[in-house]
């Protein structure tokens, strides 16, 4: 579908509202205001029209969460970096290290050639680092997480999670992996939220004083988790 043909289908109020509606659909894609639009359970039959500041407001939504959760992704990243470097920086002679496809995801190969594991860890990208979390002893996936959250499919799945949040899908209506909460195993954006959620430290949970943290942000964002 063009951006014209989309355009057919928007209601606007007012000559900014459609200076706003072309803008975002030269900078964002109609793919994804047309994501939006299927969501929202517009039918595309000739003659119907959605207003634009409906499809506005869930583009904001939508935004809000992924910044929400983008910090809580980094903040996963840096935790699973320091882990790996305050153990191993002074020990970095082991079998466990893994390289990665490009260059700068070769953790094994950089470490013979840039001695400072930090700063390798640093360089590597969120899925490598995540591969490498793999291939660490047990007795570190279980300190790093609590027991079993840790799992392949759990850290295949906030892989899949922080891909989704910085390629800017439309996160409602996004396909992620199946990831396992307590007794519940879905693939729902809130159990991957959740997901994400238990292997952050705690403070990062629930806040210090269990009434923050990843928890009420998003509430804020209209996700109950």
């Amino acid at each position: 579908m063009t951006k014209e043909q989309l355009m057919q289908f928007i209601e606007v109020d007012s000559e900014e509202d459609k200076d706003d509606c072309e803008f975002y659909l030269d900078v964002k894609g109609v793919e994804i205001h047309r994501a939006i639009m299927e969501y929202l359970q517009f039918d595309f039959l000739e003659g119907s029209k959605i207003k634009w500041s409906i499809i506005s407001q869930k583009l904001k939504e939508d935004k809000r969460l992924r910044d929400k959760l983008y910090i809580y992704l980094a903040t996963l990243e840096e935790y699973i970096r320091a882990y790996i470097s305050n153990k191993y920086q002074d020990n970095t002679h082991h079998d466990f290290w893994i390289d990665g496809k490009a260059p700068w995801n070769k953790i094994k190969t950089n470490l013979q050639n840039r001695p400072n594991l930090f700063e390798v860890l640093q360089d590597t990208d969120f899925g490598t680092l995540i591969n490498q979390v793999k291939n660490l002893p047990q007795e570190d996936l279980k300190t790093i997480f609590d027991e079993e959250v840790g799992s392949e499919d759990n850290l295949n799945a906030v892989v899949e999670l922080r891909n989704a949040v910085s390629h800017h899908k439309f996160l409602l209506t996004h396909s992620f992996k199946e990831c396992k909460v307590g007794n519940m195993v879905s693939d729902t954006l809130e159990n991957n939220i959740k997901n994400l959620r238990q292997l952050l430290p705690l403070r990062y949970r629930y806040g210090k004083n269990g009434e923050g943290g990843i928890t009420k942000d998003m509430i804020k964002c209209g996700i109950k988790i």
